[in-house]
């Protein structure tokens, strides 16, 4: 059995989370994902960041712990420019300035990344996490793919010591990401109330973000009203023809999930700060972000 995480002092908290500080003194170049707007907008929709993460994630954190013994098992999660991260069996999110995180650069692509020795790669070896006391040598993260092309944060193990990571571990841990996103998957439809969901929409795909409250008329409406848009203006900013948004907002039926055009609209009503509200037992509605 692996040691436990509050049986240890958490890795480095003073001298390296948050550090704070340190972001405002130096700058630390990392990749951004080229559709970092849409997921953003994933993030938020989850709820996560104001602590919405369901309960069976502390069950994964052991479960990594124990598998890989490592000192330090990190579920991260990044903002526009935090990395909000739960750090073990701590149900409290901590933050971090997010330039600082190696999750920049798990988000890129749906692989596992792995730095064996951080010392000895080119692009950490003068990181502050790195050359702090005590260092960070070994990362490996597998990302969390809410939806194709979507990655919200990540789950990652960290070590004081150079390690290898095989093949075979690395499978082992990309899992544990998936673990993690069937639990937010669950965990959001039953904050939705989306508890039944029809089968053949879930048939040969299994669990998907994408299947998510449908949006209703009113709601476009009300949204626009709130941004006191006309209809011409959501059209522009949604790239579609302004008879489809009449057209739409005219349909007491909920909006086609598969409809581009809607999806397109309400889009864009999030992007200019509309969230949409899906609450059990009342009518859906919206709200500014």
């Amino acid at each position: 059995m692996g040691t436990r995480l509050d049986s240890i002092p958490k890795f480095a908290s003073d001298s390296l989370f948050p550090l704070k500080s340190l972001s405002l003194v130096m700058t630390f170049p990392y990749p951004v994902p080229s559709n970092e707007a849409e997921r953003l907008q994933a993030l938020h929709r989850l709820k996560i960041l104001d602590g919405g993460l369901p309960a069976g994630v502390d069950r994964i954190c052991s479960v990594a712990q124990d598998l890989f013994q490592v000192p330090v098992v990190l579920m991260v999660f990044l903002a526009e420019s935090l990395a909000w991260i739960k750090r073990g069996y701590d149900a409290k999110l901590e933050e971090a300035p997010r330039e600082l995180s190696f999750c920049n650069y798990t988000i890129m692509h749906d692989e596992v990344f792995v730095v064996n020795d951080a010392k000895a790669d080119r692009r950490f070896a003068e990181h502050p996490y790195v050359t702090a006391n005590p260092p960070l040598r070994f990362y490996a993260g597998a990302p969390f793919v809410t939806e194709p092309g979507i990655r919200i944060g990540s789950i990652c193990l960290v070590d004081h010591v150079p390690r290898d990571f095989t093949p075979g571990h690395m499978r082992l841990l990309a899992n544990l990401a998936r673990l993690t996103v069937d639990e937010l998957w669950l965990h959001q439809l039953q904050r939705t109330g989306l508890t039944s969901v029809e089968t053949r929409a879930l048939k040969g795909s299994g669990l998907d973000f994408r299947i998510e409250p449908v949006v209703t008329a009113a709601q476009v409406r009300a949204g626009r009203g709130m941004l006191k848009w006309s209809v011409r203006r959501l059209a522009a900013a949604a790239g579609v023809a302004p008879m489809t948004v009449k057209r739409l907002e005219a349909d007491d039926e909920p909006l086609r999930v598969k409809d581009e055009n809607a999806k397109a609209i309400q889009s864009a009503l999030e992007q200019a700060g509309v969230e949409f509200l899906f609450e059990p037992g009342t009518n859906p509605g919206v709200r500014p972000r």
